[in-house]
């Protein structure tokens, strides 16, 4: 039965399951925004490290660490390219609009446009945020407020 914008079998509703690396289907809000921040976060972490590893091992293994810097710099864009066409999904748009987030921090702004509710053109609504995400969402974005108030104001010369 439909009621409104939500397909219901049994009075529960239908989610979509969330799949990062797919470009398929749809992905809430604070899910987005918590998966665009730590994944591409820790895969540079991880394989800057390596190659950072590697690069100590001579000329050859500087290049091969150059490589591999550059190979997790195109996994990174490709993972949030992925995401943001989910997320465009969401709000019943064309994941074209995903070029924009190779701007920087442009991520934030399409974690602040609200979805559709129930079923659209892409699918059903995606699974409500975990308690995990919900709480990687507060703790990065008081992080990223307390970054950005404290570069003001060392900017302004009161710190």
């Amino acid at each position: 039965m439909k009621y409104g914008n939500y397909t219901q079998q049994n009075n529960q509703q239908r989610y979509s399951v969330v799949d990062v690396f797919s470009t398929d289907g749809r992905i809430d809000r604070q899910t987005y925004f918590v998966y665009s921040v730590i994944l591409p976060f820790a895969l540079l972490l991880v394989l800057g490290s390596i190659a950072g590893l590697v690069s100590k091992l001579g000329s050859i293994a500087t290049m091969l660490s150059y490589g591999l810097l550059a190979l997790s710099t195109i996994a990174v864009l490709l993972i949030v390219v992925r995401l943001t066409i989910q997320r465009c999904h969401d709000f019943n748009a064309s994941g074209w609009l995903s070029v924009f987030a190779m701007i920087p921090f442009a991520n934030i702004i399409f974690a602040l446009i609200p979805g559709n509710n129930g079923l659209n053109s892409y699918g059903e609504s995606p699974e409500p945020a975990s308690f995990t995400i919900k709480l990687a969402t507060k703790i990065i974005a008081g992080l990223l407020i307390a970054g950005v108030t404290f570069i003001v104001l060392r900017a302004l010369g009161k710190v």
